[in-house]
This record gives C-alpha cells, sequence and structure tokens, in this order.
C-alpha cells in the first residue's frame, strides 16, 4: 500500500492521500481504483495485489499460516510492483 500511495503522490499530489486519510477512506481498493483510472496500474498486477490483499487480511485477522511458497510469492509481487516503478529504491 506504500508504494501504491508514493504512486498517487507521485502524479497527483499529496493532497489526495491527505483527503483519503481524512474521509478515513484509505484502503487498498481506493488505492487501486485511483491506480486504475490514471492508467498507472495493469489489469494482471492488479489482480496479483488483490491477491495478496487477501492473503495478508487471511495472515492478520484470521491467524493463518502461510507456507514459504505463499511468502516467497507475496515478496516477488511486491518486488516486482517496486522494482517497476521505482528501481532505484531496490539497488544496493
Amino acid at each position: 500500500m506504500n508504494a501504491m500511495q508514493r504512486m498517487i503522490i507521485d502524479v497527483k499530489g499529496v493532497k489526495v492521500i491527505e483527503q483519503l486519510r481524512r474521509e478515513k477512506r484509505l484502503y487498498f481498493d481506493t488505492l487501486a481504483k485511483i491506480l486504475r483510472d490514471e492508467g498507472l496500474v495493469e489489469p494482471d498486477e492488479l489482480k496479483e495485489l488483490e491477491i495478496l490483499k487477501d492473503l495478508r487480511n487471511r495472515i492478520v485477522h484470521e491467524d493463518y499460516h502461510p507456507t514459504k511458497q505463499h511468502a516467497l510469492w507475496t515478496y516477488e509481487v511486491a518486488r516486482k510492483f517496486i522494482a517497476k516503478r521505482y528501481a532505484k529504491v531496490l539497488k544496493n
């Protein structure tokens, strides 16, 4: 979600995020809609991020213990998403 917020700030400015925070609407679905509407995220990427969000919610709210495969997949989805937009952040 942090990368999604950063992308919105880079394109639309910080006021959008501040407004969502004030309205208590700073959720994945809201950020995803903005990114989709701005053409900043591809449908396949969005689908992976939604699966990642669902897995995260199961871990936090349902005491789910992910497999090593799930953990590695999650890391790779996040890494690819960030690297595509902020490659310098991930370089050593």
